[in-house]
């Protein structure tokens, strides 16, 4: 995305880097939660004991990945669309719709985070732990989610901030990936 003005490229850019930022920390993620469904593997199989922990933690680094790579992928377009409408419409009627559609994305994710961070909150200050072994504290799986869809708000807000911008010309825009 590239705009005139060189205060909102800065901001784009920022938003782009956080979001390139989540789609790595989510490989990394895949990377630790591959290492420890190994570790559990082989632990079962050779010694006949367990971590305890492996379908626990399997389960928040999967949430984890998940969440931390969803900005990244809507800035490449990655996200399942319906594009019935999309691919009938050019122009001011384009243009319209997409910024139609990203407002509500954008609602929806605002909220989705207001809550979120609500329930991070909650859990943090009542000392939610999970019922495992391990006792795990919530807030700190749910806080790695926040920190995504924090990223993917501000990715789809970027976007609206794009269409609003750039105008219907923005459809034919060598730098958008969406």
């Amino acid at each position: 995305m590239h705009l005139k003005n060189p205060f909102a490229n800065r901001l784009l850019s920022v938003i782009e880097k956080l979001s390139t930022a989540g789609a790595v920390l989510s490989g990394v993620t895949f990377g630790l939660m591959t290492l420890l469904i190994l570790a559990e593997i082989m632990l079962r199989t050779f010694f006949d004991k367990s971590t305890l922990i492996a379908s626990e933690y399997s389960g928040y680094t999967l949430a984890a990945m998940i969440y931390l790579g969803l900005g990244f992928s809507f800035r490449q377009g990655a996200h399942i669309r319906i594009t019935f409408l999309r691919e009938r419409l050019s122009g001011w009627p384009f243009h319209f719709l997409e910024i139609i559609c990203a407002s509500i994305g954008s609602v929806l994710c605002i909220l989705s985070t207001l809550f979120l961070a609500g329930m991070v909150h909650t859990s943090y200050i009542r000392g939610t732990t999970a019922y495992t072994v391990a006792e795990t504290p919530l807030w700190i799986p749910q806080a790695v989610i926040l920190v995504g869809l924090i990223i993917m708000t501000l990715q789809i807000l970027a976007y609206l901030f794009y269409l609003v911008m750039s105008g219907p010309e923005a459809r034919n825009s060598k730098t958008m990936n969406i």
